[in-house]
């Protein structure tokens, strides 16, 4: 597909609106021997130019010769990131001549007394890639030496809540999802709620940089120097923009030479296996959690549920599989948690017995208490315990179904996208609790956390009339509260939760058939 000028008629469907607001650039680098600035140019208007490869559609514009935006075509969306390879203090107006342009690939020059300053982007045929480079030639007849900021991304949040963003996931909570990241040599430093920037965001690191990228709930962008580099500068031009710019080391271009700053640019889809295979460490960008144990967990249950959506292609299959693996793993736990509970429950009248007895002795009545355990081998922690153990699977499993992009646009049964509710059905109206659609998995969960409910208050021993109405309030209100917290989440998440509960419930139902506890 031959690249074209911009017009009103986009090649895909995107609507936005352009950023009006002008960072205050610093003083442009000035040439050794001139003090001149090296690029110098009026203001112009710009004119944006699309290439096309199987992945993706990349807008470039020829004012500063920039890679604007990238449209991810598989999932028709774009990160809110824009002028990408600009050469950092430099005169933003600075008009550049399209040289070549052709299927992905163009080449986009500028020329002055001193300088040729060409910009080649060459997008790659089937991958999420684009391999940009800037070429400088010293035209005079003395050694130059250049130092320059690239900058690797630019993010840009003005937009964000506009009505012609196409981005819906953006919207909300999502936005808490984003973050940048910068990995170099000494550390790699993440800011997370990366939507709105302050001047303590300001930050300046020596030290090799291996890349720097920034994500959201489903994917991420991600710039890579093919070139030597001294460190970086995370700069908040407004409370919505930032820039990241990349610090080369000077360089001494000779007499009608030429130097050549190389970046790979990754925007794609969060899936390790595309990230590890680059081999920069690009899937170091992942993370589920701050606290590394727990990081740890989710990691390996993202590497299990891919291995096994390799055999089981269907996600909604997948995640059932999922769960029910999940539970059978964790059922020696679960069961020793209900034996525990239930043992407590039969033991209940003589516990309010003992209380009763010592009201006004705290010491004689936890004395008692502690022997009535020992006597009849109950360790009252028994029933917390398994639960608080298998507590890093279930925020693990959380994670990884919540920002699993796999599971974007992946059907199952009525579920057309097991990223979004399930949406049964639209109202043309909205209704009450229910908003204007019904979704069908969280009513199905109320239905099931009710029945488990009353099969734990029949199985419970209660002796206090209080403690009764108290129980039985819960048993109304917990699946209620339940719902309302799943009802907007995605309906792959819900599922799993979903199926868990009727194991559980099955579980209890077994228990409650079992020999009452002496």
């Amino acid at each position: 597909m031959k690249s074209k000028s911009f017009n009103s008629t986009q090649p895909y469907e995107y609507k936005e609106v352009m950023d009006n607001t002008k960072p205050i650039l610093p003083i442009a680098p000035q040439d050794e021997l001139s003090g001149q600035p090296l690029l110098k140019a009026p203001i112009v208007e710009e004119e944006i130019r699309h290439i096309e490869s199987k992945k993706l559609i990349a807008d470039f514009s020829d004012t500063g010769g920039l890679l604007k935006k990238v449209f991810l075509k598989e999932y028709s969306t774009t990160l809110p990131l824009d002028d990408f390879m600009a050469i950092s203090g430099y005169y933003e107006g600075t008009k550049y001549a399209v040289e070549q342009s052709d299927d992905r690939h163009i080449v986009y020059s500028y020329e002055n007394d001193e300088y040729v300053v060409k910009k080649t982007y060459v997008l790659s045929d089937d991958d999420y890639d684009i391999h940009a480079d800037i070429d400088i030639t010293n035209k005079s007849k003395m050694s130059k030496l250049i130092d320059l900021n690239i900058q690797g991304l630019r993010l840009n949040m003005s937009n964000l809540n506009g009505k012609n963003h196409n981005n819906a996931q953006t919207m909300g909570g999502d936005k808490s999802l984003f973050e940048y990241v910068v990995s170099s040599e000494n550390d790699v430093y993440r800011k997370n709620n990366a939507f709105k920037f302050s001047n303590k965001e300001k930050r300046e690191s020596t030290g090799s940089v291996r890349w720097v990228g920034f994500r959201d709930r489903y994917f991420c962008a991600i710039s890579k120097p093919i070139f030597s580099t001294y460190g970086y500068n995370i700069n908040p031009v407004s409370d919505h923009l930032l820039a990241i710019n990349i610090e080369s080391k000077g360089i001494t271009i000779p007499p009608e030479g030429n130097v050549k700053f190389s970046s790979l640019i990754f925007v794609g889809p969060e899936k390790t296996h595309l990230l590890a295979k680059y081999k920069f460490g690009f899937e170091d960008i992942k993370r589920y959690y701050r606290m590394a144990f727990f990081d740890a967990v989710a990691k390996m249950i993202y590497s299990f549920m891919y291995m096994l959506n390799r055999f089981v292609t269907n996600w909604g299959i997948c995640i059932i599989i999922m769960s029910l693996l999940v539970y059978s793993a964790t059922y020696p736990l679960t069961l020793k948690s209900m034996s525990s509970m239930k043992k407590m429950q039969a033991l209940q009248p003589k516990i309010a017995a003992a209380k009763d007895k010592h009201k006004n002795n705290p010491q004689k009545m936890n004395s008692e208490m502690m022997e009535l355990y020992k006597k009849h081998k109950i360790n009252p922690l028994g029933g917390c315990l398994p639960i608080v153990l298998q507590m890093p699977i279930f925020i693990g499993l959380y994670q990884v179904l919540w920002r699993s992009v796999s599971l974007k646009g992946a059907s199952f049964l009525w579920i057309k996208d097991l990223s979004e509710p399930d949406r049964l059905l639209i109202f043309q109206n909205t209704i009450p609790l229910l908003g204007n659609e019904l979704n069908l998995l969280p009513l199905i969960m109320i239905i099931i956390m009710f029945f488990q409910q009353k099969l734990t208050s029949a199985n419970m021993v209660i002796t206090d009339p209080a403690q009764a109405t108290q129980q039985k309030m819960m048993g109304i209100m917990m699946p209620l509260f339940m719902g309302v917290v799943f009802y907007k989440f995605a309906s792959g998440l819900t599922l799993y939760f979903t199926m868990f509960y009727f194991l559980s419930t099955l579980t209890q139902w077994k228990m409650s058939k079992g020999p009452k506890a002496a």
